[in-house]
Order: C-alpha cells, then structure tokens, then sequence
C-alpha cells in the first residue's frame, strides 16, 4: 500500500497542466485573463504576482483578490505576491485610470476580499518557484515588466530554468496607445523590457494590434454575455463599463479590445495564434518620442537572431468562444 506522501508524488507527477506564475497590473482586462487561465483544463496557476502599471498599488493587489474570490478560488490556494511598485530607474509613471477607472474596475469598488496577499515579495516568490520546477515555469506577463527584470538581476542564472514568456505589449506594424508609436506595457518600465528581451528566455509577443483585430467585444458582444446571466458574466459587464466607452470614443473602436486576455487564450490554446512571426526584437529606452517602442528587426538588418515569437495574426472567433464558455461557467 503506498503511503499518504507517496500518493500525493504520484498525483503530483501525473498532473500534466502546464504551470504558469500571472505578473500583472491588475485592473479590467486583466481580470479577465485570469478568469480565462483560472478555468483553463490545461492550465495550473501557481501564482499572481502584482507589478507596477495600471491604478495605484495596493488597489491592483485587491482586483487580483477579488478576481479570485468571484471565480470562487479566493480560498487561498492560488497565492498573490506584490513586487515592484515603481519603474526600475523611473520615478513615476503614468496610471490608466482614464481606461479602467480609479478602482481598475470602473469604478466598480468592490468590497474588499477575504483573501489576503502574501508577504513574500514577488520577486522572492518567482525565485522560489522556479527553482522548485526547473525548466517547468512560463511568466505570463501582462503588466509592465519590472518584477521579471528584477528577478533577472537578482539571480541571473534563473533565465534558464523559466520555461517561457508570454508578454502583453508591442505592436507589429501597427501604432501605440499611450504615445503614436509605443505601447502601455514597455512604455512605463523600458529599462525592465530590454532586460528581459535580452535575457534568452524564449518570449512570445501578443500586442495591442491584435486585440484591435481579433478581441473586440462590440455592443453585440456585450448583449450575448448578458443574456449568459452568470456571476462572471455581470463581472465581466461591471468590469468594462468605462473600457467600454474609451476605447469606442477615445480609440474610435467598434467595441472595446482584450489583449492581456488575448495573450492568455493564445497561451491556453496555441491554434488562436494563426501566424507567429520569429524576430529579433529591441527596446528603445532612451528616444525622445520613442520610449517603450519594441523596435522589430523585419528585414534582419541588426544580423542578430530572433530573440522573440510575435503573434501577427489570431483567431477572433476561438478567442471569442474562449471568452463566453470562461463566462458561462458559474
């Protein structure tokens, strides 16, 4: 007869989910994608790790809780761990309260959640844990990239056993949304991205171009996910009421777009990536207008190897699907 310790070995080796640590800036698109990676079958989330970027700290740290909580995995089981509250080298950077509202959540203030973050900083945590599953760990990363450039500098010699990147941010010939030609993402820690761009892990870019192409919920949308009359569905409407506005009057879309949770369902399910360009990508720290800017080398003229995967083209309709079978849930 195998021993409790035993059995728990065997479960834990037959467990055939792919690991993933969430680093976010947690407001309303953001939330989503946790929702999508919470209900994945293929999917384990070890962690949610808290970065600087979209509302004010402490605030990010609570939608991830509360995120959690409606999902009904506020239970402790999936710890969050709060990092970086600034830029590497920056002193400020600008929030996207104009976007997500002043909670991240349109300005939906939620009650405060049960569960509470963890002490342990969040570089600490990302250390401990791929180093508890070598080679096994992939950072989705869909907020700034500071908590990762941070675990880089603190132990460079981790690079090799994270698994992948899966990065929300860049554009392929496309433009900005926080400047004409950079994205929100790498724009407010550039420093962090280029660190993390050179680090050799294996990265797969999903940018604010696609999610303007294949993630736009219009009003259509809007009205099938009510008729859902779920929990997570009225999240989900609460969720992007302001987003919803900006990005049809401020962004001139026919709905509002997804990308952090376009970044995650193409991790989730590879196929929603229909075309997936290799290139040797940079980051532009110091320019005047360019700050942020993942500079793509298309024609190769740097004579550097790929270093990135960038997603051209996806899936509107699986990712849609993704989206409401997730909502429907509970």
């Amino acid at each position: 007869m195998q021993s409790v310790a035993e059995t728990s070995a065997a479960v834990a080796s037959s467990d055939t989910r792919r690991k993933i640590i969430i680093d976010t800036d947690t407001a309303t698109d953001d939330a989503l994608a946790i929702l999508l990676a919470l209900f994945a079958p293929n999917i384990k989330v070890e962690a949610i790790t808290i970065t600087v970027g979209n509302v004010d700290f402490e605030q990010q740290a609570k939608n991830a809780l509360y995120t959690l909580e409606i999902a009904g995995k506020g239970n402790g089981k999936i710890p969050v761990y709060r990092g970086c509250s600034r830029p590497l080298m920056r002193q400020t950077h600008g929030t996207a309260t104009y976007i997500h509202g002043n909670d991240g959540m349109s300005d939906s203030f939620f009650p405060d959640p049960k569960q509470k973050p963890e002490a342990e900083h969040a570089v600490d945590a990302i250390i401990r844990l791929v180093e508890k599953y070598p080679g096994e760990i992939t950072l989705v990363a869909i907020g700034p990239l500071t908590n990762i450039a941070l675990t880089l500098l603190r132990k460079p010699s981790i690079a090799s056993q994270i698994n992948s990147i899966y990065f929300m941010g860049g554009c392929y010939k496309f433009y900005g949304n926080v400047t004409p030609v950079a994205t929100y993402n790498p724009w407010v820690d550039p420093e962090a991205a280029r660190i993390v761009f050179q680090s050799g892990i294996p990265i797969t870019t999903a940018g604010f171009d696609i999610s303007c192409y294949s993630s736009i919920f219009t009003d259509a949308d809007y009205e099938e996910v009510q008729k859902l009359g779920t929990k997570l569905a009225d999240f989900f409407l609460k969720i992007n009421r302001i987003r919803r506005v900006f990005c049809k009057e401020r962004q001139k879309m026919n709905g509002s777009n997804h990308p952090d949770a376009l970044t995650m369902a193409i991790l989730i399910d590879p196929s929603i990536g229909q075309q997936m360009l290799s290139r040797y990508v940079e980051v532009e720290t110091q320019g005047e207008l360019t700050r942020g800017v993942l500079v793509i080398d298309e024609l190769g003229v740097m004579r550097k190897a790929p270093n990135a995967t960038i997603c051209a083209q996806a899936d509107e309709k699986l990712f849609k699907e993704m989206v409401f079978n997730t909502l429907k849930i509970i």
